[in-house]
């Protein structure tokens, strides 16, 4: 499982902000709860396998039929497919047959050969003290996130579990020898424990793996989750991708998976080594983006 580590250097600079400060709560703040994933549904048969181009037929790798429900006035469902092809590109502003036509790329560009870019854009320790350290640990946040932008990356999210409600808008246009797909990924709030495939963006592009896991893994750190109020939204999700319709192969520097994520501690009492502290309102906005 892979961690996201750089979610601990967040937590870790939001910690050390509070090193001197004592703050109490006043009126908590209520956040979203993390999603929990249901049975994963898929709308193509495609290969599972992430370390390496997964082989198909040609059946598999050039076709997928897609299936548009249609309610009859007696309430009776009409079904209507119809199929998609890389060869042949796609134009079209149907999320149901633009997700198909991405899986089938997707299923094509399976491999390690993504670059992730981390950038903190603002840190906010909170109330109380807290907030006056902000100028003087930011930097040093700012540099420990940059230094988990890394190379040699899987694809993001995981594509075989996408569902079409899972994307607010998407759209396909050609020029008869690439097609680019444009979405607009369902934003996403999560909890304390979110998981890196659950939720729209999750399954999308991928998120966290839960906050509480980070920390847990910080040695000399701990925090009291359970009577805590932690959210980590996922702020304007979009995927932007180039295909090659003769081969399927995503065009270099055309693609890109992205979203602005917004960690808040609402109220959180955490120990960092022998320092009991407590987090009000301490937040940060990170731009996190996956591209190839």
């Amino acid at each position: 499982m892979r961690k996201n580590r750089w979610v601990c250097a967040l937590l870790c600079a939001a910690l050390a902000l509070a090193f001197s400060a004592c703050g109490k709560a006043d009126t908590p703040v209520t956040t979203t709860a993390a999603e929990t994933e249901s049975t994963a549904e898929t709308t193509a048969a495609v290969p599972t396998d992430a370390e390496s181009e997964p082989a198909a037929t040609a059946a598999e790798e050039e076709t997928e039929a897609v299936s548009a429900a249609e309610s009859t006035e007696a309430g009776e469902t009409e079904t209507e497919t119809t199929a998609v092809s890389l060869e042949t590109g796609l134009e079209s502003t149907d999320v149901a047959q633009v997700l198909a036509f991405y899986k089938l790329a997707a299923a094509k560009n399976d491999v390690k050969q993504y670059t992730k870019t981390l950038d903190l854009i603002s840190l906010d320790g909170g109330e109380g003290k807290v907030g006056s350290y902000v100028s003087v640990f930011e930097p040093i946040a700012k540099k420990a996130i940059a230094k988990n932008s890394t190379t040699g990356e899987p694809l993001p999210g995981k594509y075989q579990t996408i569902r079409p409600e899972d994307w607010q808008s998407a759209t396909a246009t050609t020029d008869g020898k690439t097609t680019t797909i444009r979405v607009q990924v369902a934003p996403q709030t999560d909890g304390a424990n979110g998981r890196e495939f659950d939720g729209p963006v999750g399954r999308s592009m991928t998120v966290l793996n839960g906050v509480q896991m980070a920390v847990d893994e910080m040695p000399g750190v701990s925090a009291d989750f359970a009577n805590g109020q932690v959210s980590v939204a996922y702020l304007n999700p979009t995927i932007t991708v180039r295909i090659d319709n003769s081969t399927g192969k995503f065009v270099p520097g055309t693609c890109k998976w992205t979203y602005r994520v917004h960690p808040l501690l609402s109220s959180l009492d955490a120990k960092v080594l022998a320092f009991n502290v407590h987090l009000q309102n301490a937040e940060g906005y990170i731009d996190y983006t996956m591209s190839y």
